[in-house]
């Protein structure tokens, strides 16, 4: 599924023949707009879980564990995404952050 204005492509790495100050502020900036889309997809996750699962005991028989696990997953999973493009979500933000700090 294609969204407008989301690119399944990873972030573009750090411009390097600009000033060094430059390069290290767009690494940071695209690091955390990785994080934000991990978060944004540990969210989503959690919320698809919550969803599909609704009155079953779970895979495991529910209870505390479970639910640490399951979050725990969700987690690893959302950074793994983000990490190989996710949903485009980091790239549009970082394209759109740049462009307002220039």
């Amino acid at each position: 599924m294609q969204i407008e204005g989301f690119t399944p492509e990873p972030l573009p790495k750090a411009a390097t023949s600009s000033a060094p100050s430059q390069a290290q502020d767009e690494a940071k900036l695209q690091e955390a707009c990785k994080q934000f889309e991990t978060l944004f997809l540990t969210q989503m996750f959690a919320q698809m879980r919550k969803s599909a699962s609704a009155g079953s005991s779970g895979i495991m028989g529910g209870g505390q564990g479970e639910e640490m696990f399951q979050g725990m997953l969700d987690e690893e999973r959302a950074k793994n995404w983000a990490q190989e493009g996710g949903v485009g979500l980091a790239n549009l933000l970082f394209q759109q952050m740049k462009q307002q700090n220039l």
